[in-house]
């Protein structure tokens, strides 16, 4: 089964500024609850099409590892991945939208594949983590 899940935030900054704070793949486990992720970029790539990104949300060794490759590339306004590991199948999305001089809305998707039973009882879960996390993002935007 394919559950989707949609988090909208609005974040106050410059487009280009949000893109590069979004796409520092490292630096979401300063603001993604519980995760910390590791890219092939870590070892000087660069973002675009083809960036390997596993991200482990969890506590200690007990979490999920999430494999993903990225698919879209449009800087500074929307990125998708293929979500690809053992637990996690899918597709996810950023997309950033400047809508006034000086504020951007982030729209974070997800549609993910997963056991109907599973995800009944992890979505209200995951969306309270995902909204929480994209509000410390865009105040950490804020102060940056």
């Amino acid at each position: 089964m394919l559950e989707e899940f949609r988090v909208t935030v609005t974040v106050n900054g410059y487009i280009d500024k949000v893109w590069e704070k979004l796409v520092d793949w490292k630096s979401q486990g300063e603001w993604m609850a519980l995760t910390e992720v590791n890219s092939s970029v870590d070892n000087g790539g660069a973002s675009g099409v083809g960036t390997e990104i596993s991200a482990f949300t969890g506590i200690g060794k007990f979490g999920v590892l999430d494999k993903m490759r990225v698919t879209q590339w449009e800087p500074p306004e929307f990125c998708a991945v293929d979500h690809y590991g053992k637990w996690i199948k899918g597709v996810g999305e950023f997309r950033l939208t400047q809508i006034s001089p000086d504020k951007v809305r982030f729209d974070w998707y997800e549609k993910i594949a997963a056991p109907k039973l599973v995800m009944a009882l992890v979505k209200p879960g995951i969306i309270l983590a995902v909204t929480y996390s994209l509000r410390k993002f865009a105040r950490s935007c804020a102060t940056s």
